[in-house]
């Protein structure tokens, strides 16, 4: 919830993700919660500092399939940017330049292929309402 509210707050972070479309069509709770879910997702992508795109099943192969990863960068100049990659056994962070640029490929990659905001937005709101009763 704090990660959250730092999405919504007075000085927001950006968000800029790539769903694949079976995070959206995985089954987790009910149908009620899927709604719930979906419904947040649609509302949280139309908040102006975060970007949402979705990689539909019909694109086949992409380069986000072995897993999910963050690819966080910071305003500051010296900062180093980092990914994050989450593990069942924990988390790995990378930090060396050459890690980080293959990761960004990646992210640029997936950008690419995914279906533009504002068709990622329809499709989100068309699988929530896929679990209306």
């Amino acid at each position: 919830m704090a990660r959250q509210e730092r999405l919504s707050s007075e000085t927001p972070l950006e968000l800029w993700a790539v769903l694949a479309e079976g995070v959206l069509r995985q089954h987790v709770g009910g149908p009620a919660v899927m709604r719930a879910q979906l419904e947040h997702l649609a509302a949280m992508a139309e908040l102006p500092n975060i970007t949402v795109q979705v990689l539909p099943f019909s694109r086949g192969a992409h380069s986000g399939m072995f897993g999910p990863y963050l690819v966080l960068s910071f305003p500051q100049v010296t900062s180093l940017d980092l990914v994050l990659t989450e593990t069942p056994t924990g988390n790995i962070w990378m930090e060396r330049e050459p890690e980080v640029a293959y990761y960004r490929a990646l992210f640029d990659d997936a950008r690419t292929d995914a279906l533009p905001p504002t068709e990622s937005l329809r499709l989100i709101r068309r699988i929530a309402k896929e679990y209306r009763s």
